[in-house]
Formats: structure tokens, C-alpha cells, sequence
């Protein structure tokens, strides 16, 4: 969804730099590219302007735009896909409000200490597709970020409350949230199968953490536990709950 905001107002934006570049060349904009940081006439590259000149004239000089124009390059845009749906009377059909989230795969190696209920990761490995990858570094910081997310929901983040229903956790201190020595290294790997609904294909991202993370550390520690036939039903797993399991059985 914001890639397509994102494209939809940086074309609004180009289109008004052409114009600009059109009126101080004194060209039609179907003879102007877009080259080396610059607009410059087809065939004659030494006719050009600077996009910093362009800018210039946008934002300092009015009397210098077409009549039509107004000052500044800015814009705003809105994208709407082309699946939305609305939801049915009776709610049975919620309708398609975002029809392309990404894919994910996760897989957790652990090793849980059933004396201590201490949790250790021995391996976390994560493969995400997002659509077409625009920049790797960032996406992979989603990804990681999720998966923190999802780790903070299957091990620490829960809302205690007293007899009288006051929340008895309140601040940081007794919340507790996953620092950056309970994070595991993870190996990230991407498989790219663009979005036909989205500008370049992207799609979503670090949604695929933060609910995959939750459902394969139950299933890992479940696996972990099976001589004690455990079931996990509920979170966050605490280490209270694993010495409790393992010592009951």
C-alpha cells in the first residue's frame, strides 16, 4: 500500500518537473528525459536543467513557472488496490481489504533447560517473500523486527492484573519485553514472486514474524518437551511454565 502511495505521488511530482522543464526550455515535454540528476531535451544533451534548478524556480521563483502551476514540488497520493471488496450483511464474507501480504517460512532449533525453564536458540533461520526485494537492508530489518515482536508474544509480553482487576505490570520494569540478548542470530533468505496488484510488485513484510514467530516456538518447545508430553495451549511460554510441565509429569 505505500509503495503504491509512494509511486503514484513521485509521478505526480515528475509530471510537474517535466511541465517546469518544458516551460524554461521552451520544449514540449515529449522531447525531455530524465538523465544524470536532470532533465535534458532528446538529442541535444546540453540543453538541461538540473533537478536543484528546477527545484529552485518551483519553490523561490513563481513569476518564473507557467501561469497554471503553482509553487513547490510536492504532491500527495493514495493507493487503492484493485481487489477491495466490501464486507457481506450477515459479516460470513469480511471482504479483501489486503490481498497481498508476503509468504514466510520459519524454522527454530532450541534447547530447553527443563531444571531452570531457560530457553536457548540453537538456530533460527527465516525465509520471507515479499514480492520484488527493493532494498535488502531494510527488509531484512522488517523481518528481524517482526520476528522480535513475535518472540516478545511467545515468551515475555503479558498483562498481569490483581484481585481488582489493576494492572499489576504496568511499566517496563515488570513488562517484560525481549532485549537484544534474548533475540537469536538469524539466517534470512528471500524468494522473490512479485505482486501483480502493487507498483513493482512488492508486497508486505514484517507481518510474517510477527505471527510465525509465536506458532514455531510452541511447536519447537512442544517438540523439545514431547517425553513429557506436553501441550501448549497458551502465551507467553514462561520458564516458570516449563519447569512446572516437566516436573508434573
Amino acid at each position: 500500500m505505500v509503495s503504491g502511495a509512494v509511486a503514484g505521488a513521485a509521478a505526480e511530482v515528475k509530471e510537474k518537473i517535466k511541465v517546469i522543464a518544458s516551460h524554461k526550455l521552451e520544449v514540449s515535454g515529449d522531447d525531455l528525459e530524465f538523465v544524470d540528476g536532470g532533465v535534458s531535451v532528446v538529442g541535444s544533451p546540453e540543453r538541461k536543467l538540473s533537478l536543484a534548478e528546477i527545484a529552485l524556480s518551483a519553490y523561490m521563483f513563481r513569476l518564473d513557472l507557467p501561469a497554471d502551476v503553482d509553487s513547490g514540488l510536492a504532491a500527495q497520493s493514495t493507493y487503492d488496490h484493485p481487489l477491495t471488496t466490501v464486507p457481506s450483511d450477515d459479516r460470513s464474507d469480511l471482504g479483501i481489504f489486503y490481498p497481498f501480504v508476503g509468504h514466510a517460512w520459519h524454522i527454530g532449533v532450541v534447547e530447553v533447560d527443563v531444571e531452570t525453564g531457560k530457553l536457548s536458540f540453537l538456530h533460527y533461520a527465516a525465509v520471507h517473500d515479499a514480492g520484488t526485494v527493493v532494498n535488502p537492508k531494510t527488509l531484512n530489518g522488517q523481518i528481524i523486527g517482526g520476528t522480535v515482536q513475535g518472540l516478545g508474544t511467545a515468551l515475555y509480553e503479558e498483562y498481569r492484573y490483581d484481585a481488582e482487576g489493576r494492572v499489576r505490570n504496568q511499566n517496563f520494569e515488570y513488562y517484560h519485553l525481549p532485549s537484544s540478548m534474548d533475540v537469536p542470530t538469524m539466517t534470512i533468505a528471500h524468494q522473490e514472486t512479485p505482486s501483480p496488484y502493487t507498483p513493482y510488485g512488492i508486497k508486505g513484510a514484517g507481518e510474517g514474524g510477527r505471527m510465525l514467530t509465536p506458532a514455531v516456538l510452541s511447536a519447537a518447545i512442544e517438540d523439545a518437551l514431547e517425553p513429557y508430553g506436553v501441550r501448549i495451549t497458551s502465551l507467553p511460554i514462561t520458564a516458570e511454565q516449563i519447569v512446572e510441565w516437566a516436573s508434573s509429569r
